[in-house]
């Protein structure tokens, strides 16, 4: 799970939900196509006005907030920040994204949920705090959970949410059961593919 919420470092303002529902949109956009790595948007702010928008691309790379930094370039420097899941704190493929904020000099980062993953779990806000960057997060936390639902599923189980849904974009696979295989087997299997959304189509049935 991704934790309750820390209090925002400032009230949060119809401007922060506005921005931050953008940013939701951006990532919902991107459901179905990221897969090992959730769909993250990320919006940045200078003066109430957006200078740059971007989600994650399609396989998972670049993240969102790199994408935008390079839209913004200086601007966003002093900038306003939302971004709809933690900002990373580890490096894999690609540098740490707190890091980047960081190096930008944005002035403040708004976040919907925490990344629950052991390599970030609250690090990526810790980073930016230590820093000086101003954070707030929990805005629009409940619908960020939601939108991250099978990222997180699959963080803490290791196996992919599944739903039944007509909605296929929406989903990293529908979901194939093999001639020797379970429906948990196959759940294990997609686990550990990195697929986190699997679609069961509204005619199939989920059981064997």
């Amino acid at each position: 799970m991704s934790g309750a919420p820390t209090p925002a470092a400032r009230p949060v303002t119809p401007d922060d939900l506005r921005f931050m529902d953008t940013a939701l949109a951006l990532a919902f956009a991107q459901l179905g196509q990221t897969a090992p790595n959730p769909a993250v948007g990320c919006v940045i702010v200078q003066g109430r006005r957006v200078i740059a928008a971007a989600a994650t691309a399609a396989g998972g790379r670049p993240h969102a907030e790199t994408q935008a930094l390079d839209i913004a370039g200086p601007l966003a420097r002093g900038a306003s920040v939302y971004v709809t899941l933690e900002p990373c704190a580890h490096h894999g493929r690609t540098p740490p994204c707190a890091q980047a904020l960081i190096a930008a000099q944005v002035g403040e980062v708004i976040i919907a949920c925490g990344d629950p993953d052991p390599r970030v779990q609250g690090r990526g806000a810790e980073l930016l705090r230590e820093a000086g960057v101003q954070v707030a997060d929990g805005v629009r936390a409940a619908e960020a959970q939601a939108l991250n639902a099978g990222f997180f599923t699959r963080l803490a189980t290791g196996r992919p949410l599944v739903a039944q849904d007509g909605r296929a974009a929406l989903f990293d696979a529908d979901l194939e059961i093999g001639p020797d295989e379970s429906f948990q087997e196959a759940l294990d299997r997609l686990g550990r593919a990195g697929i986190t959304r699997v679609r069961v189509p509204p005619a199939r049935a989920t059981a064997r």
